[in-house]
């Protein structure tokens, strides 16, 4: 019997007898156990996934890379016995396979690199699929899911094409009818990734003729009534919606069926009483529906705009950012229809405060976030600037003030302050014997917005008893891009630095001193930063002076807001009449007033320009507009005269660029640009071909001569490195000289190349050995075929340094960054003892960090070129 066994496994003769075995082994004994552990993975997933509701959804959701991260114990094992299926079982003869579940084989494995997100592992499989089995129906289900690989790599050029064969061949009757039900949402799902929803929406509809099963039916017409909701046909929405909600589906999409059917509301069919009576009455205090508070709020805010009611609009979107816990997106878009009300009024310190929430909850693939980026930052300008405006206003006005009276002002602000603080310990103490939930919140609301409206800073208390901790942890998640409208970036707006102690005058002329205080019940913490003296006043002017001229521009060039940039740069002139920026001023007053159709004025700015400062850019630009346009072509000239300068320096001819230098000197002397380049590339090739002495007379020359210029440091920099060492330059050769006229990087971005994983740890504070076999459960478990290797080396006396290797890209490493990142069973212990680093290095830089060891420069090159993260 073990005889006839034996002969029957081979697959070397084709005989009916082994056909018979291996169809029958590979299919129970292999096959099925993989797909077994595929559907397992699908399952899996499917609890996993998240839907966006608040966007039109795809038909397919496959989830994050570290959902998919997830599912590789189960596709690996797919994989593997797929793999076995066809190693043991394939018996090919005269270039024809005769055990039928080899093609299927094939197929699982690509499905499962599909599932896993490893796209190109994929695509190859797909693809020999196609070419192997051309003779097969198997190749137009490959042709589905190298179509749906296409779609996921938004490479919809490539997939087109794949699903037009298929469609033809279904539609000629070529193949099979049953391909419809596959066909038909793979079609709608390659058009709604394109936006393009009424197309989409043919296909949809023609899904629903066939026998799709019946979750991705639900799915089908949830995604139907999105559509036909956003195109305006309300009715058709509605009845969509309602058909999901007779289905049995998850909780998720019953409940946003039901929101999104109220908003289908029509103003001119109906009584909205009932609709609003349903979301707030019923949903509202349906335990159930705790998480979902945020999505009901914005659902009435819309039926009260369609009534045209902003009042009621915007106290629900209120409500919808404070209830939204658990929804980022959510208060992210209810953030910022709140943000365009306040605007439009315009109230740009509200409208601030929740662009500001907006973009910290705000994901970067959404339409338009560089747009809301830009304008958030330029909103946060305004409001800085217009809070030094009103905080140094108040500083000296009280500072004026007799003592009692200024003294009694700040106990009423400490007198409030204390009473906030009472009145929020006992709501502290409510919601914490109410529940933790509820808690949680309440402390997510986000920063309401700070109320100018002429009141002074010190009637602010909320402000002034967070202090500067609240202003960073409120404002401070922004991407460090100042002043981006003024060429004069030398000013940064900032609140006042407050010094330990003040020697201060009080208005009767006698001295005081003031201890500083950073606790806001304390009078010292508000009297530490009044200007008593005349210096102190001077600098209160020059803050405010400086943040008058910042808004005329944040206004004009930000905002578009005429009115309120006139207004800034006369409210200017008119509080510091003999300021240095009075020429700039007039001739944006100029422009202002005659794009505003007020030439009366707009001349006589003009004239002010043109006869008070007569040889200005400005009054040149007046008399010839032209006069910019021939300014720009003398810096492109010397522009291009500086890159041959520069470029003869790195040939080391050092003689031409002495004279290029010259040239610059005589033909552009007013240059500010690149003058003090020049001459500092002069310096240093002064440096290569004389003395010592003549390098360092140089050198001195320019950081004298340009006090403001960045080449001042560098000079320095030169000189300090010429004074520490005894040869100079011209005797050492190209060095540290050289390395400060380019501004190298040591590591370079190659993500095509292979990777490594590294995790830094203090080894004093956690085994490394222990931490390399935990790595290694993770990665059996989860990257069993990637075949990765673990290995750990002394960083320094007090770091180890642990690498998980070879990625073949970039992609897959980052792949794996995030999904051991998720792993608890890793990082807990990690986090709860500190010290540690990991990240994501090419094996082109591995070399060069492990030279410099300085873990804080790679990672901050790694989040910025890897994460993308400032």
């Amino acid at each position: 019997m073990a005889a006839v066994l034996l002969v029957s496994c081979s697959t070397k003769k084709n005989t009916l007898v082994r056909r018979a075995y291996h169809n029958l082994t590979s299919r129970y004994n292999v096959y099925w156990n993989g797909g077994e552990s595929f559907k397992e993975g699908v399952i899996e997933l499917d609890k996993k996934v998240k839907d966006n509701y608040a966007l039109i959804l795809p038909v397919y959701n496959y989830g994050t890379k570290a959902d998919a991260a997830s599912l590789n114990q189960y596709m690996d094992v797919a994989i593997k016995k797929a793999t076995k299926a066809i190693q043991k079982h394939s018996m090919v003869f005269n270039k024809k396979e005769h055990v039928r579940w080899i093609d299927d084989s094939y197929l699982l494995i690509g499905k499962s690199y599909f599932y896993k997100q490893d796209y190109s592992m994929a695509r190859m499989t797909f693809e020999f699929v196609i070419k192997q089995y051309n003779d097969n129906a198997i190749k137009y289900d490959a042709m589905l899911w190298l179509a749906q690989t296409y779609i996921q790599q938004k490479e919809f050029k490539k997939a087109g094409p794949l699903l037009d064969v298929v469609l033809n061949k279904v539609e000629k009757g070529e193949i099979p009818s049953s391909y419809n039900k596959q066909i038909y949402p793979v079609f709608a799902d390659y058009h709604i990734r394109q936006q393009n929803y009424t197309m989409a929406a043919d296909y949809l509809r023609l899904s629903l003729q066939y026998k799709v099963p019946r979750k991705l039916n639900t799915r089908i017409r949830f995604i139907l009534g999105q559509i036909e909701q956003q195109n305006g046909n309300l009715d058709a929405a509605s009845g969509y919606y309602k058909q999901v909600m007779g289905r049995m589906t998850s909780y998720d999409m019953e409940f946003n069926a039901s929101i999104n059917q109220a908003q289908c509301f029509s103003a001119s069919s109906g009584d909205s009483k009932w609709i609003i009576r349903k979301l707030s009455k019923r949903m509202l205090r349906d335990d159930k529906n705790k998480d979902f508070q945020d999505q009901i709020y914005f659902a009435l805010a819309h039926i009260y705009m369609r009534g045209e009611d902003t009042v009621k609009a915007i106290e629900y979107l209120k409500k919808s950012v404070a209830k939204s816990t658990t929804n980022a997106y959510q208060k992210a878009i209810s953030s910022l229809e709140l943000a365009g009300f306040y605007l439009d009024v315009p109230d740009y310190s509200n409208a601030f405060a929740y662009f500001d929430s907006t973009m910290m909850f705000l994901p970067k693939d959404y339409p338009d976030y560089k747009i809301l980026e830009k304008k958030t930052l330029t909103l946060k300008d305004l409001v800085t600037n217009l809070q030094i405006v009103s905080r140094e206003d108040s500083l000296q006005r009280l500072a004026v003030m007799p003592e009692a009276q200024r003294n009694a002002i700040i106990d009423k602000i400490i007198e409030k302050i204390v009473e906030e603080e009472k009145k929020k310990q006992e709501e502290e103490q409510f919601k914490q014997e109410t529940s933790i939930l509820e808690q949680q919140t309440q402390l997510s609301r986000p920063p309401t917005g700070i109320g100018m409206g002429g009141a002074w800073y010190f009637y602010n208390p909320g402000a002034i008893s967070n202090g500067n901790n609240s202003f960073v942890k409120r404002w401070g998640k922004r991407i460090l891009e100042d002043n981006w409208f003024l060429q004069d970036k030398e000013y940064v707006p900032q609140f006042a630095e407050v010094p330990i102690d003040s020697v201060a005058v009080d208005s009767s002329g006698s001295e005081k001193n003031y201890s500083a205080s950073n606790d806001p019940k304390n009078r010292n913490f508000y009297l530490k930063d009044i200007p008593f003296t005349s210096d102190l006043v001077d600098t209160s002017n020059k803050k405010i002076e400086q943040a008058l001229f910042n808004l005329g521009f944040i206004y004009k060039e930000g905002l578009n807001d005429l009115v309120n940039s006139i207004a800034s740069f006369e409210s200017l002139l008119s509080r510091f009449p003999g300021t240095a920026r009075t020429v700039q001023s007039y001739f944006q007053l100029y422009r202002l007033y005659g794009t505003v159709d007020n030439q009366l004025k707009s001349n006589a700015y003009r004239d002010s320009v043109l006869t008070r400062f007569p040889e200005t850019d400005y009054a040149k630009l007046i008399i010839d507009p032209t006069y910019y346009l021939k300014l720009s072509d003398e810096k492109s000239q010397i522009e291009k005269l500086y890159t041959e300068t520069y470029e003869a320096y790195k040939k080391s001819q050092y003689y031409i660029v002495m004279s290029n230098a010259g040239k610059a000197l005589t033909a552009y002397p007013k240059d500010t640009t690149y003058l003090p380049r020049f001459e500092y590339l002069k310096a240093l090739a002064i440096g290569r071909v004389e003395v010592q002495d003549s390098l360092i007379a140089s050198l001195q020359k320019v950081i004298l001569k340009y006090p403001k210029s960045p080449v001042k440091r560098l000079a320095q920099d030169v000189l300090d490195a010429v004074n520490r060492t005894s040869s100079g330059p011209g005797v050492s050769g190209p060095g540290k000289t050289d390395s400060l006229v380019v501004d190298t990087k040591i590591y370079s971005v190659n993500p095509f190349i292979t990777h490594f994983y590294v995790l830094i740890v203090n080894s004093s504070l956690h085994s490394v050995d222990a931490l390399k076999v935990k790595i290694s459960d993770f990665n059996i478990k989860n990257y069993d075929l990637e075949n990765l290797q673990i290995s750990s080396i002394v960083l320094n006396n007090d770091h180890e340094m642990i690498t998980v290797s070879n990625f073949k890209d970039a992609d897959k490493a980052l792949g794996y960054y995030q999904a051991i990142r998720a792993s608890e069973y890793i990082f807990n212990k990690l986090e709860s003892a500190g010290d540690y680093a990991y990240f994501v290095i090419s094996s082109d830089n591995y070399p060069v960090f492990y030279k410099s060891r300085d873990t804080g420069q790679y990672l901050r090159f790694f989040l910025k070129n890897y994460l993308g993260q400032e």
